[in-house]
């Protein structure tokens, strides 16, 4: 199966050469939601294995869960928990604790992945992922890891398409070391989905085209720097999902990222991690569209 439909969106280039190529749809696009129906049951229809979500207990894992259960699409959700062993404590437990009661609030039986993330980063399988796919982000390598290892037909929510506010404009963001994960799919012959919520461009273009996102490209929410706390309305818009929505000033829901712990931790001095700052400098390209140029040119089917 494609990991992208039709290679829309293709990244060229690295750090400051780094940018994308984005095809339009070729077709009317419906919802945000309408969209992801649809990607959602084509994907089932022509996937090998059974469906495996790994699912961190961000909201963007949750609404691919809330899709595949709207659909009756049977689905196992995979938790990654990163252990440090030695402490015996668990990093991203913080984060999980959703996925957790998601998975009991919806009768699901999640499949628990432990990791030994300071044994995963000191016996240099951390080092060794990042450099083979050109990685500069520390919670990447681990998650491709585990993907790996299952053996079903892996889902990854990841992040819609983001918007990010700069310079008194906002564009489209892609990022390379989000690409990576394209790259390791590929690479290693991953079984499954990477990029489930910007599969296709359809799904693309409706994001951008969302009520609420138009409102920030257009520059009528103030005080926002990105899509992330927006996203939620999205996945919302004719859903009936009523997802909680990220307030940064409340900490209703805040947006992790599972690595806070660690960033605090003694692992990231390990010397397998010395080369995380060259890494940054090498591979850490942004790619930047104007948003009402890119939704201009991808909405020339409409």
């Amino acid at each position: 199966m494609e990991l992208l439909k039709d290679n829309y969106l293709r990244g060229f280039g690295s750090g400051d050469t780094w940018h994308v190529e984005i095809d339009p749809p070729k077709r009317k696009v419906g919802t945000y939601f309408q969209e992801t129906l649809l990607t959602a049951e084509y994907i089932n229809a022509t996937r090998t294995g059974e469906i495996q979500v790994l699912y961190s207990g961000g909201l963007d894992s949750e609404y691919v869960a809330r899709i595949l259960l709207h659909l009756g699409i049977k689905f196992t959700p995979v938790i990654i928990q990163l252990k440090n062993v030695k402490d015996n404590t668990i990093y991203n437990d913080h984060d999980t604790v959703h996925a957790f009661k998601f998975c009991e609030d919806h009768n699901l039986k999640p499949l628990i992945y432990d990791l030994d993330f300071d044994r995963f980063v000191s016996s240099g399988q951390w080092r060794d992922i990042a450099e083979s796919i050109e990685c500069c982000a520390v919670a990447i390598p681990a998650t491709m890891y585990v993907a790996s290892q299952l053996d079903g037909f892996t889902i990854l929510g990841n992040d819609p398409p983001y918007i990010k506010y700069q310079d008194g404009k906002w564009y489209l963001q892609e990022l390379q070391y989000i690409h990576s994960i394209l790259r390791y799919y590929k690479k290693y012959k991953v079984n499954g989905c990477p990029f489930f919520l910007s599969y296709n461009p359809e799904m693309m273009l409706s994001f951008l085209l969302e009520p609420k996102i138009q409102e920030l490209g257009k520059n009528q929410i103030l005080g926002k720097k990105g899509s992330n706390s927006t996203k939620s309305y999205v996945f919302n818009n004719g859903s009936g999902f009523n997802m909680p929505i990220y307030d940064f000033e409340t900490k209703t829901r805040v947006k992790y990222t599972g690595y806070e712990k660690i960033y605090q931790s003694n692992i990231l001095r390990d010397p397998n991690m010395r080369d995380w700052p060259e890494y940054r400098q090498k591979w850490n390209g942004e790619y930047l569209e104007p948003y009402s140029e890119v939704v201009a040119r991808l909405s020339q089917f409409q």
